[in-house]
């Protein structure tokens, strides 16, 4: 068994940041959003599961749950939560609308950087026993 780095997505989201030969930008675009999103999402599951214990969050309605146990949190948490938000609103947008302006590559690389900032030097930065603090909403 290993465990996955959720980093790794923004790889990806990196490499659909790029044209590809074949794939059409927009879809290319949209998808980076989506794995910077999760990148950020299941790091904040990851570290919140060190401390807590595998399984800590739960598997139904996992986003609000990790979204709630950031907001029980100090400000450090704040902050991670409402970068969480923005990104979820993007990818949202980006995954479900149909139907708006295109994508530019550059506001999208600058989300990555953003998401990488965050887990970086926000979630990787702080302690377990921090992470053990949050109150996390078992469903």
């Amino acid at each position: 068994m290993i465990t996955f780095d959720p980093e790794h997505w923004l790889e990806v989201a990196e490499a659909c940041c790029e044209p590809i030969r074949g794939v059409d930008e927009e879809a290319l675009l949209r998808t980076a959003l989506n794995r910077v999103y999760y990148a950020v999402l299941l790091s904040v599951k990851q570290r919140i599961e060190r401390a807590q214990g595998y399984g800590a969050v739960p598997r139904t309605r996992t986003h609000a749950a990790i979204l709630d146990a950031l907001r029980s949190g100090d400000s450090h948490f704040v902050r991670i939560h409402d970068g969480l938000q923005r990104l979820r609103r993007r990818r949202e947008a980006a995954d479900y609308k149909l139907r708006s302006a295109p994508l530019i590559a550059t506001r999208v690389h600058a989300h990555l950087e953003r998401g990488r900032w965050l887990i970086r030097n926000r979630i990787k930065a702080l302690s377990d026993m921090e992470f053990r603090r949050l109150n996390v909403r078992r469903t």
